[in-house]
């Protein structure tokens, strides 16, 4: 009997839909620790979710969204028309507990908007002006979702909406509007790159340089074209369905010609800083050099007490990790945390920079990531012994221990709602708060006796807690500003050490005598460093000791004053400097030149409109040193829409209230009349019983409602199997947290067709699932008579049944998962329907240990290790029943070498026994499209062939199914480097990224007797390998129109020769 044709229906769910419970895949887990409870509240626009103990966050990001959306229709002239929901977490690690998306959400990302409900996710970190910032951010994607999508990926789909926009263009319009136009950052950061010359055209601007280079192009357009025709662009790219002819449209120029001017304009306003400033190397040493040593963060310095070492962060070995060095050379002492690989050490706080050593110098202290919480970890230098303290706070960041008590550390401690100063003192393990309020406390540092904590916060004038009063809400305070402070550890007496929205002060460090203080002052418009000390007449001055062209940030002092560490943005990357002596230096100006920026910044921030103030919310922010003597009020007028009493309508109880005057009585523009007009008859912004009679929001209790995330169906006709369906259904709840799929692809009838159903159930740490399934495929036998016929006959391989699963994750990086199939399959001849037809009925239980700590490259894993361990069953039921047990091993490490180079070695296998065990089989590598079966022959002879055989692969220089037993073992070893960085195909509009090639070898073999398993034999006095095989050979992989496609070629051995090339061209990623 031959086999000739395998004829398939392709689905993209479920081929063997069991196969995934059955067989684990890698990958690390987003693990759900806290179980939520959700509420929300109605606004004219917004639908804003919160849990526990996030009700205050949750109306302040009301406010601020209702806000942001009117400044966005005023500066993009558009009007939404679909709600948005904003779902707001308490910290950023619930943050990364969420089930709306898949994907982890590093340190780094502080929000995300998707396009299946148009959801912004925003946490709150503690920080009232950056929790602006990210809503306003956010609902900048919302708002262009809404207004070139329809809000949703199903609108996109139906519509068949083509239209994409680069990164830089969806980060630097969001940027550009919620920090209102340039600001200090990006400022400082475009300076860099145009001085040191890495500015790329807009087409290739990826990553983190399009949130800052997008910004500056389109702050570059409103300086030169004026802020309006923004708004214009946005049109008129919904009219075209096209960025580019959006722009030639509007400016009369294309991307190109535009990105041209931008880099003009950034020369000429950066270029002259060269001869007014200097750069870092100029004034300093160099200690770290990220061009040299990898990576582009070392950042987080702290000198020792002696101050001959230094700790610092650095991600040199790709990920984050804390390292100790000689303060004069850089030299790399020791590791003494590896990150991102364990559960204590999950991430390390580079934003927030939280590393601090003892005042006696044999140990440090960080605060990290480590499971559900942040904490604070005690390392002993010698021993290597860490030791985590028991606090419990959301949030826990700038550690720093006392310069004269080793039983005293200060932090930052976030809660739900505020940030504050915290003292921990590690012999009582006794936590006190020294602030306790809602305003935003950051960056402590002591002072020389460790009686005082100097921090940042936006409190303005409340140094005294009593005079906060009882009703005020952050929502109704001008946040906006970072002042210098200082609180005496004792009496908590607070002090207050500078006034101005213009620039910040921080990081203060004091000379051994405490009669100086160094800190970090971005007055002019970038960050440097200054120094406060008193004149020959005993005043206090202040004058700047640094003139950087570069942003200078983290300053560590060492006890004596003799040495400073700072970090700076340099050439694109953060590297460590070093000044000696730096008390004693000076510059011969006393106040440094001011940036463009500064020059121009009210400028500004009128044209995208800081200052703007919405007709549905009209803020009287009065100063903070009022509020004591009146009453704030945000004012939100009626517009015709809300049918609420006057005299009982409060929003926030005191703070807020409703305002139904007419129109006839308020001064309206015609713009806000014909919003208003067009909102009224919107019945998605109708919404009813949302307040309750004092005038605040009504909360509501979340209640589990499924919609359509996907809905998506065609048609088409095959000579073969005539007219085809395939449709996909994905519905879910709004957190994501119940979710349905439906898929079918639909041939001739219900036995010839393909169809699922799963249900996942996601609210809780342990994740459900329930999936239902039928498969049917086809193979094409040719069978031979003898008499030298052939006869064709069509075999139908059914699979249908369902199954029950379940993942219990025990950290980010192992979890166990098992499952329970109850499966039933069957084998027709349908060219011969008095055939015998088999069929079975399975059930098998699965369980699965899954480890990976693995740290990703391009396409694949460049250093770490991942493993799996599985055993599964199927008790044998009757005569006809299948009885085996099987274990299944597949354990992977990678060491990187060098950038782009790694190793990689991989060892799997399976042990299969029973009456009936599986069989494997080894040759030929995944997704292989021009496939070769050994013999030509599909190795499928009976039905528990076709649902139990498991590939060993890859295994090349083979074709498939060279070898097979009930036992397999199987070896790769890989050497992965780089080939090429662009590749492009002359004129064609076809090219390749990162171009990766590979050397490798592989080994394995496949046996069901142990007793004839034999590896090597003799032939004519040499060895040779019999059962083991073995092949070797080169490959290339490239992603091609967002496909990974890999070639290889490979030649087997045997010990003694070489085979003929074997070619290799297939999909997908290496393993």
């Amino acid at each position: 009997m031959k086999k000739s044709n395998l004829i398939f229906l392709f689905s993209s769910l479920f081929f063997l839909t069991f196969i995934s419970s059955i067989y684990p895949q890698f990958g690390q887990n987003k693990v759900q620790y806290k179980e939520f409870k959700w509420k929300y509240i109605q606004t004219k626009h917004f639908d804003v979710y919160f849990n526990q103990g996030g009700q205050y966050v949750g109306e302040f990001a009301a406010v601020v969204a209702e806000s942001s959306l009117s400044s966005l229709t005023r500066n993009l002239d558009y009007h939404i028309s679909n709600r948005i929901p904003l779902v707001i977490f308490n910290s950023h690690n619930e943050f990364q507990q969420n089930n709306i998306l898949d994907e982890y959400l590093p340190e780094g990302v502080g929000g995300v908007t998707e396009l299946f409900k148009n959801r912004a996710l925003i946490p709150f970190e503690g920080d009232y002006e950056k929790f602006r910032h990210v809503i306003h951010h956010e609902l900048l994607h919302a708002f262009m979702n809404d207004m070139f999508y329809g809000g949703s990926i199903q609108n996109i789909i139906s519509k068949n909406i083509t239209l994409n926009f680069p990164i830089w263009f969806n980060e630097g319009m969001a940027e550009v509007q919620s920090l209102y136009g340039l600001d200090k950052k990006t400022d400082m950061f475009m300076r860099d790159a145009v001085i040191n010359n890495y500015v790329p055209p807009l087409d290739y601007i990826n990553g983190y340089f399009a949130y800052r280079g997008g910004q500056s192009f389109f702050a570059f357009l409103a300086d030169v074209y004026g802020e309006e025709k923004i708004g214009e662009l946005m049109n008129n790219i919904k009219t075209f369905g096209d960025v580019d002819m959006g722009f030639q449209e509007t400016y009369k120029l294309n991307i190109g010609e535009l990105s041209d001017k931008w880099l003009k304009y950034l020369k000429k306003m950066y270029w002259p800083d060269i001869d007014t400033r200097e750069e870092t190397d100029d004034f300093s040493k160099r200690i770290t050099d990220h061009r040299k040593d990898g990576g582009f963060y070392n950042v987080s310095p702290v000198l020792s007490p002696k101050g001959d070492k230094f700790a610092f962060i650095s991600n040199r070995d790709d990920n984050f990790d804390i390292f100790i060095a000689d303060a004069n050379t850089g030299r790399i002492i020791e590791k003494v945390v590896k990150g991102e690989t364990s559960v204590n050490f999950e991430e390390l706080h580079i934003l927030t920079p939280g590393l601090t050593w003892s005042p006696d110098g044999r140990k440090i202290a960080v605060s990290v990531k480590a499971g559900s919480k942040d904490a604070i970890f005690i390392i002993d230098i010698e021993s290597g012994d860490k030791d985590e303290l028991p606090i419990h706070l959301d949030g826990i960041f700038y550690v720093t221990w006392s310069p004269v008590n080793k039983d005293v550390i200060a932090f930052v401690g976030n809660n739900s709602k505020q940030s504050d100063i915290y003292i921990y003192n590690l012999k009582t393990n006794q936590m006190t708060a020294l602030t306790n309020d809602v305003f935003s406390d950051l960056t402590p540092t002591w002072s020389h006796d460790g009686q005082e904590i100097y921090f940042n916060s936006d409190r303005g004038s409340y140094v005294n807690p009593s005079s906060i009063p009882a009703n005020f809400k952050m929502s109704n305070y001008d946040f906006d500003r970072s002042d210098l402070y200082k609180v005496n550890i004792n009496t908590k007496e607070i002090i207050r050490q500078s006034d101005s929205k213009d620039y910040s002060e921080s990081y203060v460090m004091f000379s051994p005598d405490g009669k100086r203080k160094l800190f970090i002052s971005d007055k002019n418009g970038i960050s440097n460093l200054y120094i406060q000390e008193a004149d020959t007449s005993g005043n206090q001055i202040e004058r700047p000791i640094t003139n950087s062209l570069n942003p200078i940030d983290q300053i560590s002092l060492s006890r004596d004053g003799k040495k400073l560490l700072f970090v700076a943005l340099n050439e694109g990357g953060y590297d460590i400097f070093s000044i000696d002596n730096p008390l004693e230096k000076t510059l011969s100006v006393a106040e440094l030149p001011l940036t463009d920026y500064m020059i121009k910044r009210k400028e500004w921030r009128a044209k995208f409109g800081t200052d703007y103030t919405d007709d549905n919310v009209n803020y009287n922010k009065t100063k903070d040193s009022s509020l004591t003597e009146a009453k704030d009020t945000v004012t939100i007028e009626n517009k015709g829409d809300l049918e609420l009493h006057a005299d009982t309508l409060k929003l926030y109880g005191d703070d807020i209230s409703l305002n139904l005057v007419s129109k006839k009585d308020t001064n309206y523009s015609d713009t806000q009349a014909a919003l208003d007009s067009m909102y009224r008859f919107n019945k998605n912004f109708s919404v009813a019983d949302n307040v309750n009679e004092d005038g605040s929001y009504k909360i509501k209790n979340y209640k589990i409602n499924f919609t359509p995330d996907l809905v998506y169906g065609n048609a088409n006709y095959s000579s073969f199997y005539g007219v085809q369906g395939v449709a996909t259904i994905a519905l879910s709840d709004m957190m994501g947290s119940h979710r349905i799929y439906i898929q079918t692809s639909m041939v001739v009838d219900l036995k010839n067709s393909d169809y699922a159903v799963a249900y996942y159930y996601l609210p809780k740490r342990i994740d459900y699932g329930v999936e239902l399934f039928h498969t049917a495929r086809f193979i094409l036998y040719t069978f031979n008579t003898g008499n030298g016929y052939a006869i064709d006959s069509l075999f139908r391989y059914r699979t249908f049944g369902g199954d029950v699963s379940a993942s219990y994750p025990f950290n980010k990086f192992k979890r166990i998962q098992g499952s329970l199939t109850v499966m039933g399959i069957s084998r027709e001849n349908l060219d011969n329907e008095n055939a015998f037809s088999q069929s079975k009925t399975l059930i098998i239980p699965s369980a699965s240990f899954v480890h990976d700590n693995t740290t990703f490259g391009y396409t694949a894993p460049i250093k770490g290790t991942r493993y799996n361990l599985t055993a599964m069953a199927s008790p044998k039921l009757g005569e006809g029943g299948l009885g085996f047990t099987s274990f299944l091993g597949d354990f992977r490490t990678y060491y990187k070498i060098a950038d782009e180079y790694s190793f990689v070695m991989r060892f799997a296998g399976g042990y299969s026994m029973g009456p009936n065990p599986q069989r494997f089989y080894i040759g030929g590598t995944d997704n292989w499209l021009n496939r070769e079966f050994e013999n030509n022959t599909i190795p499928i002879n009976n039905i528990e062939e076709y649902a139990f055989s498991t590939p060993g692969i890859p295994l090349r220089g083979f074709n498939y199914d060279r070898m097979a037993g009930s036992k397999y073992a199987l070896m790769n070893l890989e050497l992965r480097f780089p080939l090429l960085r662009y590749f492009i195909l002359g004129a064609l509009p076809i090219g390749f990224a990162n171009i990766e090639g590979t050397m490798f070898v592989d080994a394995g073999t496949a046996w069901s007797d142990n007793n004839a398993l034999q590896l090597f034999e003799k032939v004519d006095g040499s060895t040779r390998m019999k059962d083991l095989l073995m092949g070797t050979g080169v490959g290339a992989r490239a992603i091609m129109f967002g496909i990974p496609l890999k070639f290889d070629v490979a030649w087997s051995y045997d010990l003694r020769k070489f085979s003929p090339p074997k070619y290799y061209l297939s999909l997908g990623v290496d393993f």
